[in-house]
């Protein structure tokens, strides 16, 4: 019954509930059924194999399962439906994010329909957010299991930054080793909800001039890195921040955050070489991947909501 549909990035699978011991990627697992009620589990299985995956699961089962995952990883599970699950003996609850450190013993006990999303990552990968999305975190970000249930308006955020992950992949053309933007601010966003609001709180810089400097930076490396496929942990990175002291500096300073501004600034950039291009031979398409926007429909749509006509309407020199 294990039916199997590819596209070039990534693979869904559809499961009976014996079939979940293929339920998590680069994981093996033993799954005991514990009722015959459920149908299928549908999980989208997303990544660089041995290197990091990420799942999207709908299960639909009563199951036991007992395993481990591989060496030097580690998991990181955002919860959208509980469903009378729990994992290593946490209870899900709708929003909870769940990190398990390399080397735990994985246990589930799964009664009704649970969805959730878990990234498999290197264990050096996940440091690396971690310490770029805090500023510096604690070692038990890193070394320690620990689980944090949201409040239902950070829930409600982090399932936006979800679905912007889970688009990304969408939109991936090959199944190279790099991850996506998007999804990378996810699992900067889940890093960031781990730390804890007592430490933001004692990291954050209140001054806001230190905030409009570290905004201005970041604008000269978009600028500069326009045409690069950058995403916001990109930037924390390249500007030396944590994602939550780069988004209140793009708040204080441009009253939206950076992933809309540098949306905001590859629409203008475009707009401005689609003008210059006029007397060229260049179409929209090459500018458009020129100042680093991939999804052309997206762009035409998005273009035309900010300036009332068309990418094509302003090549031909029907605008102002």
């Amino acid at each position: 019954m294990n039916r199997l549909l590819h596209s070039a990035f990534s693979q869904t699978v559809e499961l009976l509930p014996d079939e979940l011991v293929d339920a998590a990627s680069m994981t093996l697992l033993e799954v005991d059924v514990l009722s015959a009620k459920g149908g299928l589990s549908r999980i989208r299985k997303t990544g660089s194999p041995g290197g990091w995956t990420f799942d999207t699961a709908a299960l639909n089962a009563h199951v036991r399962a007992r395993g481990a995952f591989q060496k030097d990883h580690v998991v990181v599970l955002t919860v959208m439906r509980g469903g009378d699950a729990s994992i290593c003996g946490v209870p899900l609850d709708d929003g909870m994010i769940l990190v398990l450190p390399d080397g735990a013993e994985i246990t589930a006990s799964i009664r009704n329909a649970v969805v959730y999303s878990a990234s498999v990552l290197p264990v050096d990968t996940w440091a690396g957010i971690v310490d770029v999305a805090t500023g510096g975190a604690e070692p038990a970000i890193i070394e320690q299991a620990h689980a944090l249930r949201q409040s239902p308006e950070a829930f409600a955020l982090m399932a936006k930054s979800l679905t912007s992950a889970i688009a990304s992949f969408d939109r991936q053309e090959d199944a190279g080793t790099e991850m996506p933007g998007p999804y990378i601010d996810y699992l900067g966003a889940v890093a960031s909800s781990t730390a804890g609001p007592d430490e933001f709180h004692r990291r954050l810089s209140r001054s806001s001039h230190h905030r409009q400097k570290q905004a201005w930076l970041a604008e000269e490396l978009i600028h500069a890195k326009l045409h690069e496929p950058l995403s916001v942990m990109g930037i924390c990175r390249e500007v030396r921040v944590s994602r939550r002291q780069l988004e209140y500096a793009f708040q204080t300073t441009f009253g939206i955050g950076p992933r809309e501004y540098l949306r905001l600034l590859r629409l203008n950039e475009s707009r401005r070489q689609l003008k210059s291009g006029r007397a060229g031979s260049r179409t929209v398409t090459d500018i458009a991947m020129g100042v680093g926007i991939t999804h052309l429909s997206r762009f035409a749509q998005s273009y035309r909501t900010l300036f009332g006509e068309t990418p094509l309407q302003t090549l031909r020199g029907g605008g102002n």
